[in-house]
């Protein structure tokens, strides 16, 4: 067995430090925290879980705030635009003076308007007794205490019509449960009757 000489041992500057091994690290963890949000984006039901989850915490801060200031409050949806928006109590909107002059301002009404990710479309809104709506507006409505009736609001790719997240929305517990499927079905909520109380 050959022994090294002193001349062919590992010099105290081959390797790496500590320091450089921390400065790739978190190199690698910052590109990862810029490219991993974006590649999310690309995939289909992520785009519908980002924009289920702008709905369903919109529509659960409106119900909040009707029941704190003990206001109707009103949750309109652009199903063939896809976009959304609060409306104001009335109380609260402006005059129709006032109206005029923030419309000369501001030459539309797109600052109000939230829009749904990119690919991204209403598939309807609607209540399991009255059935669901597909095309123009659907408001809904939250009364002084927060109630509502119980009812459905649809979403899906436009490209695909397979894929359909339905937010179902309790009236009475306030309670949004959101439903998957990749069949193209959308989820109804059973008609409850006045017998059932």
């Amino acid at each position: 067995m050959r022994h090294l000489e002193p001349s062919e041992a590992a010099s105290p500057d081959a390797g790496f430090t500590l320091i450089e091994i921390l400065a790739v690290v978190a190199l690698l963890g910052l590109l990862l925290g810029v490219v991993a949000p974006n590649l999310m984006g690309l995939v289909p039901s992520a785009r519908l879980d980002g924009s289920a989850k702008t709905l369903q915490a919109k529509i659960a801060d409106i119900r909040s705030e009707s029941r704190i200031q003990a206001k109707r409050m009103q949750l309109e949806l652009d199903l063939d635009k896809g976009r959304f928006r609060v409306i104001l109590p009335p109380e609260e909107r402006l005059t129709s003076d006032q109206e005029i002059e923030r419309d000369e301002d501001l030459a539309d009404d797109r600052k109000d308007w939230i829009d749904l990710e990119t690919g991204v479309v209403f598939a309807g809104a609607g209540t399991g007794k009255d059935g669901l709506v597909e095309k123009g507006f659907y408001r809904v409505t939250f009364d002084e205490y927060g109630f509502s009736a119980d009812q459905v609001i649809a979403l899906r790719l436009e490209n695909d019509p397979t894929m359909v997240w339905t937010l179902s929305i309790r009236g009475l517990t306030g309670m949004l449960e959101l439903h998957r499927s990749e069949d193209g079905q959308i989820f109804y909520p059973t008609v409850t009757e006045e017998g059932a109380f």
